[in-house]
């Protein structure tokens, strides 16, 4: 059986060397021995391990230019125990070039404003930004400013938290404290809820668990929810 894919390279694959492959983790593929075969000539013995993950340290050793959101094009055969690798990442058709990968914004900051962009435009969830601009940075003054603070159609208040990288379940008891203070200082009768905003990291084995943390920790909280974002770029001829 062969599977052809691409797959952008995560943080988890770079700092532990491997291929993370959750279509070969479907498949209970873990065990198996494979050849690691790359468009540039090299060759690496390997093995698909119990996380559906294809073992890479000499490639890495050997590539160290591949980092974070490198998008390669793999083909997997399993019969023949073979990983083909197309360093490439270039597709042509009728002499047309398209590329795509995730981009990395360079702060929280702009992802802060983009969304607050969004809510102004009213085009978040009917959402307003609490005394307009004030809402942006919010300075509680005592515990801390608070990325977004909104109120929704019936007066409530919705707290945002932005993490741009990867954050553990800390990032609940930060957004508990600004609703905390919101709920003594400003919403009276009016309720309280939170909104944590995150990047999306795709097959990400460490973002994977720390999202797991993230998920417990809010698990018996209904008013805090996790939302992703995630922000590409496409460059075509048209």
């Amino acid at each position: 059986m062969i599977y052809k894919f691409s797959k952008t390279l995560t943080y988890s694959d770079v700092k532990w060397h491997f291929f993370a492959l959750p279509k070969l983790k479907c498949e209970n593929f873990a065990g198996i021995d494979i050849q690691i075969e790359c468009s540039d000539g090299s060759k690496y013995a390997s093995k698909i391990d119990n996380y559906g993950r294809i073992k890479a340290l000499q490639f890495f050793k050997d590539h160290p230019w591949a980092e974070e959101g490198d998008t390669f094009d793999f083909e997997v055969d399993i019969e023949l125990a073979t990983v083909n690798i197309d360093l490439s990442n270039q597709d042509f058709d009728n002499a047309k070039y398209s590329a795509e990968r995730e981009l990395s914004p360079a702060n929280e900051a702009e992802v802060r404003d983009f969304i607050a962009e969004r809510i102004q435009k009213g085009q978040l969830d009917s959402l307003s930004l609490y005394q307009g601009i004030q809402g942006i940075e919010f300075d509680t003054k005592e515990v801390g400013r608070i990325d977004l603070l909104c109120t929704d159609q019936q007066g409530n208040f919705v707290v945002i938290e932005i993490k741009k990288d990867r954050s553990g379940d800390k990032v609940v008891g930060q957004i508990q404290r600004y609703m905390g203070w919101v709920k003594k200082h400003l919403a009276g009768d009016k309720d309280v809820r939170g909104i944590i905003i995150l990047r999306k990291h795709e097959d990400d084995f460490d973002a994977d668990k720390q999202l797991l943390y993230i998920d417990y920790a809010v698990n018996d909280n209904p008013n805090i929810s996790v939302k992703f974002y995630k922000m590409s770029l496409c460059l075509t001829d048209e």
